[in-house]
């Protein structure tokens, strides 16, 4: 290396930062800068400046930027380029190879700041270029052990192993940020208690409780001001499923054991929120909210048919237009009319939830043997034993045949018990009603629609049977308004008395 300059040249300038997550671009700027020195104390040129901002020359991942610069050397634009150090331009052997392939091929200049000018027409150049991309790479694979290495020991400890700052938590990741923790808690009651995730989000948005401000990319790659978003569903259900809401670390999709941050949300409200989201029903929801009661609820009574009702229109009611109408998804079965269907469903759901021994007959007791507290304990105690048998066998203290024997017992128990406290997590969502009182009838046309479709669920199946032809009794024309006939109504109701 040296630092004798060569005048006149036409270079670029190349600029990375691996991290800039606050969008600034300070590092690439400074690199700029210093840069531009070096080039206007040799004399040269600089013609062009490549940057790529939070990028990773170690991840794999493309940087558009270096990208352009190699295409913009390739067709013999400038003679050379500069940078902060060696380590901006490659940190894997690979990229280094290639590099210095073109820079041999066009007799290009390479000068660095930190490091001064490599001389690639010498074999003593050569080496020391590759050495550097050696040392490099070894660099950046150091640095990935070891926060490897301390993630994998946080993980050990039941500690938080960093990353962006988790919505319900302060920047630590342990201590409870209580303005927003119990909105985390009202959206896990909201989603056991039967409301949507699109319910749920809209709440959010009324009181404005955005997602943890964060520095989003930009088109131009930069990143910029922190800013919250609007809930989405997606991400709210992302949220409301991570163990950690529960005091729970996980590892790999797998629940590993207790955490050392306290706990938003009980393990078993945890579990029953999970149970609810990830109901298979729930995924293959369309898109858009269900804007009727029975959609997808109610069943088609025709013998041998399995399906559910859709909405749709059917016939023409006053004013020659169509009336809604729920018809079989066959599209060949049974139709009626929606508004008195539901009318007359709600009707019988009001009357049996207002009912003097409604809670009695809707919420019965848990057995005495259902201690859910005990349950959770157990499940913590088999995650530390697997965690003891791994250690174990590490140690040299177990076989590797005790170590399977042992694991898939283990596991078979935990298996067990974790089922335990997810049927427990069924949770009723009539809990949350004011059952056996007229505050029902009062509160039932604010509920959400799908806390009503949860609710009618819960309570009973409803099957549409084929109508009989002609009119049924008491029908007046002129009268009445529609040819509902309850009697083609099954109801089972799943809670007898």
């Amino acid at each position: 290396m040296t630092n004798t300059p060569r005048n006149g040249r036409r270079m670029v300038v190349y600029c990375r930062i691996s991290d800039d997550r606050e969008g600034r671009q300070n590092g690439t700027d400074r690199q700029e800068r210093q840069c531009r020195a070096l080039a206007d104390a040799n004399g040269d040129e600089v013609i062009a400046v490549f940057t790529d901002d939070d990028r990773s020359a170690y991840s794999g991942k493309p940087r558009p930027g270096y990208l352009k610069m190699l295409a913009f050397l390739r067709a013999g634009h400038a003679g050379g380029v500069y940078a902060l150090a060696p380590t901006r331009l490659y940190r894997r052997l690979d990229d280094g190879l290639e590099f210095f392939k073109l820079i041999a091929e066009k007799g290009l200049e390479v000068q660095t700041v930190k490091q001064g000018r490599y001389d690639l027409s010498t074999a003593d150049g050569r080496r020391d270029a590759l050495r550097a991309a050696v040392d490099a790479q070894h660099e950046a694979e150091q640095i990935s052990e070891r926060v490897r290495d301390a993630k994998a020991d946080n993980l050990a400890k039941g500690e938080y192993r960093g990353g962006p700052r988790p919505f319900g938590y302060e920047a630590d990741g342990v201590t409870l940020r209580e303005d927003e923790a119990r909105h985390v808690r009202a959206a896990t009651d909201a989603i056991i208690a039967g409301d949507s995730l699109r319910s749920v989000c809209r709440d959010l948005a009324d009181k404005d409780v955005r997602t943890v401000p964060r520095r989003y990319k930009q088109p131009d790659g930069t990143r910029g001001d922190p800013q919250g978003k609007e809930w989405t569903p997606s991400e709210l259900r992302k949220m409301l499923l991570r163990p950690r809401n529960a005091g729970l670390i996980d590892h790999k999709g797998e629940i590993v054991g207790a955490a050392s941050w306290p706990a938003i949300v009980s393990e078993d409200k945890w579990r029953a929120c999970k149970v609810v989201l990830e109901r298979p029903e729930r995924r293959t929801t369309p898109g858009n909210a269900r804007v009727w009661l029975g959609s997808g609820l109610y069943r088609c009574g025709s013998p041998g048919c399995t399906e559910t009702m859709r909405l749709s229109t059917a016939g023409k009611g006053s004013g020659n237009a169509h009336v809604p109408a729920y018809r079989c998804r066959t599209g060949t079965h049974v139709t009626r009319v929606a508004e008195p269907l539901d009318e007359h469903v709600t009707n019988l759901v009001l009357v049996r939830l207002s009912r003097p021994d409604a809670r009695a007959v809707l919420l019965p007791p848990p057995r005495p043997t259902e201690n859910r507290e005990d349950l959770a304990a157990t499940a913590n105690t088999l995650r530390g034993k697997l965690d003891a048998l791994a250690a174990d066998y590490a140690e040299d203290l177990i076989t590797r045949q005790q170590l399977l024997d042992g694991t898939a017992l283990t596991r078979k128990r935990l298996e067990k018990v974790e089922a335990q406290m997810e049927a427990q997590a069924e949770h009723n969502v009539l809990a949350g009603l004011p059952l056996g009182t007229g505050q029902v009838v009062k509160d039932w046309p604010g509920w959400h629609l799908d806390k009503r479709r949860a609710i009618i669920d819960a309570l009973m199946t409803v099957t549409i049977l084929p109508a009989r032809r002609g009119r049924p009794a008491g029908f007046q024309p002129g009268v009445s308004k529609t040819y509902f006939n309850p009697d083609a109504v099954a109801i089972d109701w799943k809670h007898p008395g």
